[in-house]
């Protein structure tokens, strides 16, 4: 990531299954199934990505639709199935084995399309002890293969939906995602995405979708809402588990440790709140805004009318009509839109106001570091 400088993790083993199934396990460092139990211990973070379908003329292609693709979507088009298809299940087994690879590790689980119905099976198909490892599964684009599960795999995809841990993006535009019906049950809370109207194939492939400044995904206020408490959550844990490290070198926290970790709980406290409002300061610009634009349109419905109505009179004589009924451009449109800007003016300095404190937050984490060149070190190793 940005050019080289960021690394999330080292790509350590590549599935590719009779099945059909490809899927990616990434871990935090490199360490191959070879790796030795001692290796394996120590890695701490592992993703289990699943690809999506192949377009191309192949027999991986002839997998993917014809042995998992169409049969997955009849049974969720009728409400239920007796049997996974195969590369659910063998998806299934790939996140299990990770599991058993790196038993320290905390997963994360990402799929697309075909690979999101995998992803959504393999995590409601683990048991009690493993599914507390699961830290986050976020799927996208696919249909909603909750029907098609069986009851002890609801009740494990339930509790961790219920644990705000799993995420399964929709976007109403796009035809693949089947099944999210109002009050339809589902792997993971459904995120209904903010996107614009593109072509067929690039709408299921993310062509549509709206992003923030930041990178996130622009959802409605709802999706907002769980996916800051999420990320609150994820980064307060991560401070915790940070202040238990420092701890370890024995002793209480030195002053700039103090400061640092309470510094960094604020900027996560702080980047949720604002995440949360993004929803609702989104909507209501996009409320003001259409009501700039019905003022004007009004008026000019109104003025149009009145000069059919009035046909025998003049232009001048028409407003003066609807004047008369207090009906005129300054009270149509100028005042309303007066009030209007305000408000939108209102909204965009809360938005404001909050990455000017995030930017302070981040300054004094970052002056932190600076100046305590042993605390910077110790937050490298981590």
């Amino acid at each position: 990531m940005n050019g080289g400088e960021t690394t999330v993790g080292r790509v350590s083993q590549v599935n590719d299954k009779p099945t059909g199934e490809q899927s990616f396990v990434v871990t935090d460092k490199y360490c191959p199934t070879s790796a030795s139990i001692e290796q394996r211990n120590q890695v701490k973070e592992v993703t289990v990505i699943y690809r999506g379908s192949s377009f191309e003329l192949s027999s991986d292609a002839a997998k993917d639709w014809l042995l998992n693709d169409i049969p997955t979507g009849i049974q969720v088009a009728n409400g239920g199935g007796a049997v996974a298809m195969p590369q659910l299940q063998s998806s299934a087994e790939t996140l299990k084995n990770a599991m058993e690879l790196y038993p320290n590790a905390q997963v994360f689980v990402y799929g697309h399309s075909l690979g999101s119905m995998n992803a959504q099976y393999a995590v409601s198909d683990l048991s009690d002890k493993d599914s507390s490892r699961i830290a986050g599964g976020f799927f996208y684009e696919g249909p909603n293969i909750y029907g098609i599960l069986s009851p002890k795999q609801q009740a494990t995809a339930d509790a961790l939906t219920k644990l705000n841990k799993l995420f399964n993006y929709v976007d109403s535009k796009d035809l693949v995602p089947i099944g999210y019906g109002s009050g339809k049950m589902s792997v993971g809370n459904v995120i209904r995405v903010n996107s614009q109207k593109v072509g067929l194939i690039d709408q299921h492939m993310w062509g549509g979708y709206e992003f923030n400044k930041d990178g996130s995904i622009k959802a409605t206020k709802k999706g907002s809402l769980q996916l800051a408490k999420y990320r609150v959550t994820q980064q307060l844990s991560a401070i915790d588990m940070m202040r238990k490290s420092f701890m370890k070198s024995g002793g209480g926290l030195s002053r700039s440790e103090e400061i640092f970790l309470d510094a960094s709980e604020a900027m996560a406290i702080t980047q949720g709140m604002k995440q949360t409002i993004n929803g609702e300061i989104a909507e209501l610009k996009q409320m003001y805004t259409d009501g700039i634009k019905n003022a004007g349109d009004l008026w000019k419905t109104t003025r149009s009318n009145a000069e059919s109505t009035g046909s025998h009179l003049s232009y001048g004589e028409c407003i003066d009509a609807l004047a008369r009924g207090n009906a005129t451009e300054n009270s149509i449109v100028r005042e309303p839109v007066r009030e209007y800007e305000e408000k939108l003016a209102k909204a965009t300095k809360i938005s404001r106001n909050y990455d000017e404190l995030l930017q302070k937050i981040g300054d004094s984490i970052k002056k932190q570091l600076e100046t305590d060149e042993e605390l910077a070190n110790q937050i490298r190793s981590m």
